[in-house]
């Protein structure tokens, strides 16, 4: 009976923190330049970035709770990501461009410090969780043409986790600047015995909250 009510009592209070919060909703896009950080039998390979997009929507809560400036923000986007890769494999000239779309979340907490009345710096950081969702693959050998399948049972796994880092300007409350960079921390190759790949990518966006 106490276990119940301090439960229910903890919960009651988290809910009115949330509701005395600021809550906000808004729409995203950025453009991505993605790679693949490739490594096998102890060499490190860095593929060429591809450029890809992310579209979604965004939210924010403000947490005083923690101190003045601090929030949350999560997003959930379309997000298209991938690399090129030009190299000889038995002397055979091999050229790949891989074109993944993830269901991806990001989930951070940040700081936003005001500069004047109109405009203010900020910086969030937090984990992404990413579904793919589908994508093909262009795989040329010696001009003999292909396109596989992205998430094949030979080819990638579908999910992804990994760390981000974002930084930006907000600007006359409803509008957001920004820059950030997500490391992937899973092997998302299928033959993981084999080699090891992890995404990279950069990105430049904006956002309006209404």
């Amino acid at each position: 009976m106490k276990k119940t009510l301090s439960l229910s009592l903890i919960a009651l209070l988290w809910v009115s923190i949330l509701s005395a919060q600021e809550f906000r909703m808004g729409v995203t896009g950025a453009m991505n330049v993605s790679r693949y950080a490739v490594e096998s039998a102890g060499i490190s390979v860095t593929t060429d970035s591809r450029i890809g997009f992310k579209a979604g929507f965004r939210v924010e809560l403000d947490a005083p709770f923690i101190t003045d400036g601090f929030y949350f923000d999560s997003e959930l986007l379309l997000s298209s990501r991938g690399a090129k890769m030009s190299t000889i494999i038995n002397e055979a000239d091999v050229d790949l461009t891989s074109r993944p779309y993830y269901l991806e979340m990001p989930i951070h907490i940040g700081y936003r410090m005001p500069i004047s009345s109109n405009f203010s710096v900020y910086a969030s950081f937090g984990p992404y969780f990413a579904l793919g969702i589908f994508g093909t693959e262009r795989l040329s050998t010696n001009d003999i043409s292909s396109k596989p399948d992205t998430f094949s049972d030979d080819n990638l796994k579908r999910f992804d986790f990994g760390l981000g880092l974002k930084a930006g300007v907000a600007m006359f409350d409803h509008y957001r600047i920004y820059l950030g960079y997500d490391w992937g921390l899973v092997n998302i190759a299928q033959n993981s015995a084999d080699y090891k790949v992890n995404n990279r990518n950069f990105y430049v966006g904006m956002a309006y909250m209404f």
